[in-house]
C-alpha cells in the first residue's frame, strides 16, 4: 500500500471498502462503499450495526415502573429521553396520568437543558472538528485553496447573505477571549481543546448539564421521573439557580447559531459569492460541500417540549391542547409542544419536500418496522404470526381509539435475534445488520393516503423541516404563541421558522452587540431547500447548521418552561406528583386484556420513540409484555427493505423499489432511485490522497454519538486505524497537533 505522506494512504477503490467502526454510536456502525473513479461518486453503501444489545427482551415481564427506569440503560450519552418517553408511554397506558404542571414544567426544565447541552457538545466535540482547520489546513484533507480563502473572508461579508439574525447580524465572535473576524478564525477555534470554541462550548455544555442535573438528579441516568411527576420540585432556591444556567447558556446558544451559520453558508455557498463552488467547478466540476450528504426530504420529527397552558395558534380551527397523557389527545398536545411534530415527504426529485401531518396519532400509526436484512427471524410472515408471539401481542388490531393497527407496527412486534455471519462483501438480499429497518407510511386523518412507504431521516434537519412546512399540514399552523410571551412564526412558502430569545446579560460568554439590544433577540431559520433555489434538501454541513438552530429553539423552550414554572410558585399550585406508586392502574384500552401506550419526542440524535404493550393491573408490580424502543440511529441506519407487504391494512411496497436503501446508505451512495445530486463528488484532492474520510464527516453529521474513532478495513485485509476521520501515526498526530498549537498560540 503506497504511503504519499503520514497522514495520506491509497487506497484499491476498484472494490468495495469497509469502514468500520463508526464508532460510540447506538447499535455500532460499519458502511460499506463502493466507490466509482470516473464519476468521482459513491454508486452503492451498505450501513451495517454491528452490536445487538437486547433490551426489548430482558425488559419483557418487569415490573412496568422499572421499566421506566431501565430504560435509561440504553444509552450512555441521552438515557434521560429515553427515559422520558417512557414515562408517557406508561402514563397513556394508565388511562391518561399527567403529572401535575408544576411537575411537567420541572421535567421541561431538565428535558430542554438536556436538548441543549447535548446539541452543543456535538458541534463542538463530537461533529464540531470535522470543521476545524485540522483538516481544512494542517492534515490537509481539502484544496488548500478554502483555507486561503477563508482567510480573506471576514465575518462581516458572510453576514451579508444571511437572514438569520433580522435585528443584525453580528460582523465579529468574542470566545474565550479570542476574536473571530474572519471564517478561518472560525475554523482554527473549531480545534478541539485548543481552540476558543471548543472551550467556550465546553463551559457551555458543562453549564446546561448542571442546570439538568437540578431536576434530574442523576444524568444519564435520573432517579427522579416517574409516571405523572418527577421527584424534585422547583422551588425559588432551585429555579434560581437554573436562571444562573439559563443565561450563560442563552448566551453561548445566540453565538452557536451565528458561527454554524457563516461556516454553512461558506461552504455551501449556493450563490457561489465566497468562492467555494467556483473552486470546486474548475477542480471536479461539482457542487463540493453542498453536495456532500444530499439524499431525499424525507424526514420524521415527533416534537418536544410538552407544555402545561395551551399556546395560542392561528389558525384558530387547529386543535392544541396541555400535555394530558391521553393517546385520543395526542394530536392537540403534540401540536401544543414548543418544537411542533411532523412527517415530510418528497415525492419525486422535482417537487419540494412537503409536510404530509403533524399530527402523533396519524405519524404512530404509520409506523412500520422489517427485518428483510436484518438478523431476526420475523414476527410476521407468511400470512401469520410466529408462534412464539403471545397472542395478546399479536391480536391488538386497534389502537385505543379504534383504528386498524399493522402487523408490522411496534405494538405487534416481537423481537426474535437470528445471529448470522455478515457477508463480506455486504450484498442483498443476505442479511447484514442488527438495525432493523424502520419505514414509514404516510397517514392524515388517521387514515393511510399512499401504499408507499418510506425511509426518512430522524435529526435536527429534520426537526428544522417539520418546523417551517408547519403551514402545509392538514391542521396547519402559522404562529403559536405561549400565554408567557414567547412564540415561533412558520412560513411555508420562504421555508422559515422565526422565534426570539430574551436579550441577556453574561459576565462569562460575551455577546456581540447585534445580540444585545432591546428586550428580546429574533432568529430566523431557512431551511437549504430555499438557500439552494431548490436543488439541495441537505448536506452535512446543513445538518450542523440545523443543529445548532434547533438548540436555539430548545432554548426558548427553556425560558417558557421557567416562566411558566415560576407563575405556578408564585400562585402556590406547588404539586409535582399526580398520584402514589400504589395508586398507579395500567387500564385495559385495545381489543386485548392489555394497556398500551406510546411515548414520542425528539432526542438530540432525533426522533425517538418507545411502545409498551403492559398487563392491566394496579401497583408497582405490574409486568411489561412487550417494550419495544425505535431509536433515532435505528430509523437512519436501518438496512435495504425491497419487498411489497399487505401490512394488514393495504398492500404497501418501497417508495424507492430499485435499492431500498437506508438513510445513512443514500446520504453515502447519493441514491440513484431518486436521481438526484447526491455523494459524493470529491471535496477531498488530488483523488490519489484520499482515504474515505468524506463519507465518516458525513455519518457524524447526522448524530453526537458519532465521534472519537473508525478504522478502514481495505479488500487486502489490512486494517489502518483512524482518530476523527484522520489517518494515524499516532506519533505525527501528535507532533501536527503541538505544531498546530504554537501556530494558534
Amino acid at each position: 500500500m503506497a504511503t504519499s505522506s503520514p497522514y495520506y494512504f491509497t487506497f484499491d477503490w476498484t472494490k468495495p471498502v469497509l469502514i468500520e467502526p463508526v464508532v460510540r454510536i447506538k447499535p455500532e456502525l460499519g458502511i460499506q462503499v463502493t466507490y466509482d473513479s470516473n464519476i468521482s461518486r459513491a454508486t452503492d453503501a451498505y450501513a451495517s450495526a454491528g452490536m445487538f444489545r437486547g433490551f426489548e427482551i430482558f425488559m419483557r415481564s418487569k415490573p412496568a415502573p422499572d421499566v421506566i427506569m431501565l430504560s435509561s440503560r440504553e444509552c450512555g450519552i441521552c438515557g434521560e429521553h429515553h427515559q422520558y418517553i417512557e414515562r408517557v408511554a406508561q402514563e397513556m397506558a394508565q388511562g391518561g396520568n399527567p403529572p401535575p404542571p408544576l411537575g411537567l414544567e420541572g421535567i421541561m426544565l431538565a428535558n430542554d437543558a438536556a436538548m441543549s447541552y447535548d446539541a452543543t457538545a456535538h458541534l463542538t466535540a463530537l461533529g464540531g472538528p470535522d470543521w476545524s482547520s485540522l483538516f481544512f489546513k494542517i492534515a490537509g484533507y481539502f484544496p488548500p485553496q478554502i483555507y486561503e480563502i477563508a482567510q480573506q473572508t471576514p465575518l462581516s461579508k458572510v453576514a451579508q447573505y444571511s437572514k438569520a439574525f433580522p435585528m443584525g447580524a453580528p460582523t465579529q465572535l468574542q470566545m474565550a477571549g479570542t476574536t473571530i473576524n474572519t471564517i478561518a478564525d472560525l475554523m482554527d477555534s473549531l480545534v478541539p481543546i485548543i481552540g476558543a470554541y471548543f472551550l467556550e462550548g465546553a463551559y457551555s455544555w458543562r453549564i446546561w448539564h448542571e442546570a439538568e442535573v437540578l431536576y434530574y438528579l442523576r444524568i444519564p441516568h435520573p432517579i427522579s421521573m416517574v409516571p405523572g411527576g418527577i421527584g424534585v420540585p422547583p422551588t425559588v432556591e432551585n429555579m434560581q439557580r437554573y436562571l444562573q444556567r439559563m443565561i450563560d447558556g442563552t448566551a453561548w446558544m445566540m453565538k452557536q447559531m451565528a458561527a454554524y451559520e457563516y461556516l454553512d453558508l461558506f461552504l455551501a455557498d449556493y450563490d457561489n459569492v465566497f468562492g467555494i463552488q467556483g473552486l470546486y467547478d474548475k477542480l471536479n466540476g461539482t457542487l463540493g460541500f453542498a453536495e456532500e450528504g444530499n439524499r431525499p426530504g424525507n424526514f420524521v420529527s415527533y416534537g418536544q417540549s410538552d407544555v402545561s397552558e395551551a399556546p395560542t395558534v392561528t389558525p384558530s380551527s387547529t386543535t392544541v391542547s396541555p400535555y394530558d397523557a391521553t393517546y385520543e389527545n395526542m394530536g392537540a398536545w403534540g401540536r401544543a409542544r414548543v418544537i411542533k411534530p411532523g412527517l415530510v415527504i418528497q415525492t419525486s426529485p422535482t417537487s419540494a419536500p412537503q409536510l404530509v401531518t403533524n399530527d402523533l396519532i396519524d405519524i404512530n400509526l404509520g409506523v412500520r418496522e422489517f427485518v428483510e436484512s436484518s438478523w431476526y427471524t420475523p414476527w410476521y410472515s407468511n400470512g401469520a404470526f410466529n408462534s412464539e408471539v403471545p397472542s395478546n401481542v399479536s391480536g391488538i388490531t386497534e389502537d385505543p381509539i379504534g383504528n386498524p393497527v399493522s402487523y408490522y407496527h411496534p405494538w405487534r412486534k416481537w423481537t426474535i435475534p437470528k445471529p448470522e455471519p455478515r457477508p463480506i462483501p455486504m450484498a442483498y438480499p443476505i442479511p447484514y445488520s442488527w438495525s432493523m429497518s424502520p419505514r414509514f407510511v404516510p397517514y392524515q386523518n388517521h387514515k393511510p393516503i399512499s401504499n408507499l412507504y418510506y425511509n426518512v431521516e430522524a435529526d435536527p434537519m429534520a426537526v428544522m423541516y417539520a418546523q417551517v412546512l408547519q403551514p402545509q399540514a392538514p391542521t396547519p399552523i402559522y404562529t403559536c404563541e405561549y400565554p408567557v410571551g414567547y412564540g415561533i412564526k412558520y412560513n411555508s412558502n420562504e421555508m422559515s421558522a422565526t422565534w426570539y430569545l430574551p436579550t441577556v446579560r453574561s459576565s462569562t460568554v460575551k455577546l456581540p452587540p447585534e445580540f444585545q439590544q432591546g428586550s428580546e433577540i429574533e432568529f430566523k431559520y431557512i431551511a437549504p431547500y430555499k438557500l439552494s433555489g431548490g436543488k439541495i434538501v441537505t448536506n452535512a454541513i446543513e445538518r450542523m447548521r440545523a443543529r445548532a438552530f434547533m438548540a436555539g429553539i430548545d432554548t426558548m423552550g427553556a425560558w417558557i418552561a421557567w416562566l411558566t414554572a415560576m407563575s405556578y410558585i408564585k400562585q402556590g399550585k406547588t404539586e409535582v406528583s399526580s398520584m402514589p406508586p400504589s395508586s398507579w392502574t395500567y387500564k385495559k384500552n385495545t381489543n386485548q386484556d392489555v394497556a398500551i401506550g406510546v411515548g414520542m419526542k425528539e432526542a438530540p440524535r432525533g426522533a425517538q420513540y418507545h411502545s409498551e404493550v403492559i398487563s392491566t393491573g394496579m401497583g408497582v408490580n405490574v409486568p411489561t409484555i412487550n417494550p419495544q424502543q425505535m431509536q433515532p440511529t435505528t430509523v437512519n441506519a436501518g438496512p435495504r427493505v425491497k419487498s411489497t407487504y399487505d401490512d394488514g391494512i393495504q398492500t404497501i411496497k418501497p417508495a424507492s423499489p430499485t435499492h431500498g436503501a437506508g438513510t445513512f446508505e443514500e446520504a453515502i451512495m447519493g441514491n440513484p432511485d431518486y436521481n438526484i445530486l447526491g455523494t459524493p463528488r470529491l471535496t477531498i484532492i488530488p483523488t490519489d490522497q484520499w482515504d474515505g474520510f468524506e463519507y465518516a464527516q458525513t455519518l457524524r453529521s447526522f448524530d453526537p454519538c458519532f465521534v472519537c474513532g473508525v478504522h478502514i478495513a481495505i479488500p487486502n485485509g489490512r486494517v489502518i486505524y483512524t482518530t476523527l476521520g484522520a489517518p494515524v501515526d499516532l506519533s505525527n498526530a501528535i507532533k501536527t497537533f503541538y505544531r498546530f498549537a504554537m501556530k494558534v498560540k
